[in-house]
């Protein structure tokens, strides 16, 4: 029996010139996407990027034009972000553990803390002086920090994810490890 006509079409879909101009068409719409998805990244708070690197790491292989460039760029650029921003999430915590553990010491220390269902406290007398300044110095420069590479971070995907499309949209591959076949 014959084979249906759509199945046939289906077929020859991908095959022979025509169908590696659109696999390779498919594949810059894919990295379109994932640039796209690393660029809203800082205002989704890393989400959309963690599901940009997903799919750049699905296709990364299986490309074989310039277009692999481009995976591989968004990958390297990917965990660069993700560091800088792992970076600044600790130091910020490690800021909030310290002022916490000051301001409960600082409470603990002057008022009467023998029965906790019975606390009454009024905080407006409380006397910050016995603060040490190394203390006061040290969580504000680490927040400080913390802003600062989250701002470079956040910079940078951006700028990475705009300078890949304008390469994209020329048809030309990003990086050095690129070598024709």
């Amino acid at each position: 029996m014959n084979a249906s006509p759509s199945k046939a079409v289906a077929d020859t879909a991908f095959s022979g010139p025509s169908g590696s101009v659109a696999c390779e068409e498919d594949e810059r719409n894919l990295a379109y996407v994932v640039y796209g998805l690393l660029f809203v990244s800082p205002f989704s708070l890393g989400i959309t990027a963690l599901i940009g690197a997903a799919l750049a790491y699905l296709r990364k292989n299986n490309c074989t034009s310039y277009i692999q460039t481009h995976f591989r760029y968004q990958i390297k650029h990917f965990w660069a972000v993700f560091a800088l921003w792992g970076m600044a999430t600790f130091i910020a915590v490690i800021c909030t553990v310290v002022l916490t553990w000051t301001l409960a010491n600082l409470i603990w220390s002057q008022y009467d803390i023998s029965d906790w269902r019975r606390i009454d406290l009024d905080l407006s007398d409380l006397d910050i002086s016995s603060i040490p300044v190394s203390t006061i110095l040290g969580v504000s420069s680490g927040y400080v920090i913390s802003a600062l590479l989250t701002f470079m971070a956040t910079v940078w995907i951006l700028a990475t994810s705009v300078n890949g499309v304008l390469k994209l949209n020329n048809h030309k591959p990003i990086g050095k490890r690129f070598r024709t076949a």
